[in-house]
């Protein structure tokens, strides 16, 4: 049998997204990508009955993976040869530091942007954070963001790269890599983000050239994606058929067996979309639920929405069984 077929759902200025999408593209493995409007509703994920709202995601067959830890993970997995991953460990730790860095860089988005003035954007990311997106609420905050991410730069800068070295564990690109530059990347192209800082490429050479030399890299592999819209994206998905259960494992003290129906929530950002489904797989790591398709796709199957214990909670809504 061939491959199953691998769909991005993203849009292309989201910097978590671009963690996948750089992956895939320096790997060398083939994807489609099926592009999303940055701001909810977004149909063409309603019709497979997925009501998580964060991006990316990543479907393989009639999987769906969700949070971009899960998703590097999972195509680690799926692709060893030659995978980047080569010191876990490291990996995990800068995917932990990026993603703080990353709440002082929202911080430095300039009030001035056209979308800081775009009110349906202003609510929905309200909505989605849970913070304040009032100019002078922005404004207030800009110089701790900024020495937030100074910060960043400065540790990148000196722990890392202060050898010479091209990547930050050595000669070699690494998956680390990735994880240490989207945010360093985001903030650097963002036209205004680190205005008044001194946070250049004068006072950090070995980082701003590190940034740039990630970025030539993967201008050189070759494109290996093609997009797809929302409903020919569904149809692939959902020809793979219904996958089978898997065991459910312990509990865990939860009280939640195989067949229960459960709500998947973030704890921190988007919050107020939890995503129900029936319960295929819980253990430590992972949890697993089948989710039914509506509209037109209703009765078409079921997929699979994978998410990562870790930083997200689970609450049983029946005791349906399969």
């Amino acid at each position: 049998m061939s491959a199953p077929k691998i769909i991005l759902y993203h849009y292309h200025y989201s910097p978590y997204a671009h963690k996948i999408s750089w992956y895939l593209n320096l790997r060398g493995i083939p994807y489609q990508e099926c592009l999303q409007p940055p701001i909810i509703p977004r149909p063409d994920l309603s019709l497979l009955g997925i009501t998580y709202r964060r991006i990316p995601l990543l479907a393989i067959g009639n999987d769906v993976y969700c949070d971009t830890h899960l998703i590097l993970r999972e195509l680690e997995r799926r692709f060893p040869v030659n995978g980047l991953d080569t010191a876990p460990a490291l990996s995990v730790e800068f995917a932990a530091r990026s993603s703080k860095v990353f709440l002082y860089a929202m911080g430095c988005i300039p009030s001035s942007l056209p979308l800081m003035m775009d009110p349906g954007f202003l609510k929905d990311r309200t909505e989605f954070s849970g913070g304040s997106f009032k100019k002078e609420d922005v404004e207030a905050a800009r110089p701790r963001a900024l020495a937030g991410v100074r910060k960043e730069f400065e540790y990148i800068e000196t722990q890392f790269l202060a050898d010479d070295r091209s990547w930050v564990l050595g000669t070699e690109l690494t998956l680390a890599d990735i994880e240490a530059v989207w945010p360093l990347e985001w903030l650097i192209s963002l036209p205004g983000a680190l205005a008044g800082s001194d946070v250049t490429a004068a006072t950090f050479p070995k980082t701003f050239a590190y940034v740039a030399r990630f970025m030539a890299l993967l201008s050189e592999r070759p494109v290996v994606v093609t997009r797809v819209k929302g409903i020919a994206a569904a149809e692939t998905i959902l020809s793979y058929g219904t996958s089978p259960s898997m065991a459910a494992g312990d509990s865990l003290g939860l009280g939640i067996v195989l067949g229960d129906e459960i709500e998947v929530t973030p704890i921190d950002t988007g919050k107020s979309h939890p995503q129900r489904g029936v319960v295929s797989v819980l253990n430590e790591e992972v949890v697993v639920v089948e989710v039914v398709p509506t509209g037109q796709f209703a009765g078409r199957g079921t997929l699979r929405v994978h998410f990562p214990r870790e930083g997200y909670q689970i609450k049983k809504v029946s005791n349906s069984r399969l």
